[in-house]
């Protein structure tokens, strides 16, 4: 998790006066959770009357490697979806001078709700986040406000542990997946998150009210995006509600699912070497039923699912 220093209560002033110039800090705290950046709540006090919450939200070393432009590109995209419609927090301000904080930042709003990883109902939460996933994989990915987007040029490169690296019960899939990929890609590319798991969505009173974190956005197979919610659901919603969650995808976009199972085993695959860690993780979100046992159950049904699929 990335460190959580809350920034001088100064620099924050300065950062709310550019965004509302008027406005008054009156508290700031720092939001716990966050493991691609650093987060910063404060409340404001309006000069009208009433109080507002933001979000300042410092951009971690491994995006910035990857694009040094992240804050702004996330910016504009969180923007771009909310203007058409999706559950994400808008984004009022962008700050890649590192003049003000040590790393490039944007402020979004605060919204409300927080991650549910163990939903009273979990086939409904599967259900809404399917019709989340197919809303944004609806949008069209060829419009000229989303030129920004990096685009995947044909599926990913074969990134997955080695084989030594896996239980050997594995290593059949994972010589598949290295004489089949990459798949056939039937479907058209779209927009897609990059790391849809529970973390990132937000939920309040049972309803999805946003998903957050796009740091991750591409253009591409809209598989990545499903095999990857796949993984964390069957084990944190359960197999059903993951089945659920991938056939309302599938009512709903009428996507070419024929190259999934190939997706699957690439998810799964790069997962297994950590399913200690994940269940470390997932334990310490309240979810003690989550263990490496539990995790490596799952991913060895994930992997025969797949396998009987491709034979």
């Amino acid at each position: 998790m990335v460190g959580l220093t809350v920034p001088h209560h100064d620099t924050l002033q300065e950062i709310v006066h550019r965004i509302i110039p008027d406005a008054k800090l009156v508290s700031s705290w720092a939001l716990e959770g966050g493991s691609s950046a650093d987060m910063t709540a404060v409340e404001i006090a309006l000069a009208q009357g009433g109080t507002e919450r933001l979000i300042v939200r410092q951009c971690g070393d491994a995006n910035l490697a990857a694009d040094p432009d992240v804050a702004e590109h996330e910016a504009r995209l969180l923007n771009i979806l909310a203007d058409r419609g999706l559950a994400v927090p808008r984004a009022p301000h962008v700050d890649q001078s590192c003049a003000l904080l040590p790393k490039p930042f944007l402020v979004i709003d605060f919204l409300d709700g927080e991650p549910d990883y163990d939903p009273t109902d979990p086939m409904s939460a599967a259900l809404q986040t399917a019709a989340f996933m197919a809303q944004l994989h609806g949008l069209d990915s060829d419009a000229n406000d989303l030129a920004f987007v990096p685009r995947h040029h044909g599926p990913p490169g074969y990134l997955t542990s080695r084989r030594d690296e896996l239980p050997e019960s594995f290593h059949a899939a994972h010589a598949l997946l290295e004489e089949r990929w990459p798949p056939s890609n039937k479907n058209p590319p779209v927009l897609l998150h990059g790391d849809f798991w529970p973390g990132n969505l937000l939920w309040q009173k049972g309803r999805l009210s946003a998903v957050v974190d796009w740091e991750d956005t591409a253009i591409g197979d809209p598989l990545a995006d499903l095999a990857i919610a796949r993984g964390d659901m069957s084990w944190g919603f359960g197999w059903e509600a993951m089945e659920a969650f991938t056939e309302r995808y599938a009512d709903l976009t009428g996507f070419d699912l024929t190259a999934l199972p190939l997706w699957d085993l690439r998810a799964v695959l790069r997962q297994a070497p950590h399913a200690a860690d994940y269940a470390e993780g997932w334990q310490e979100l309240g979810r003690a039923d989550i263990t490496e046992t539990m995790i490596h159950n799952t991913h060895t049904r994930l992997i025969d699912t797949a396998m009987a699929a491709l034979d």
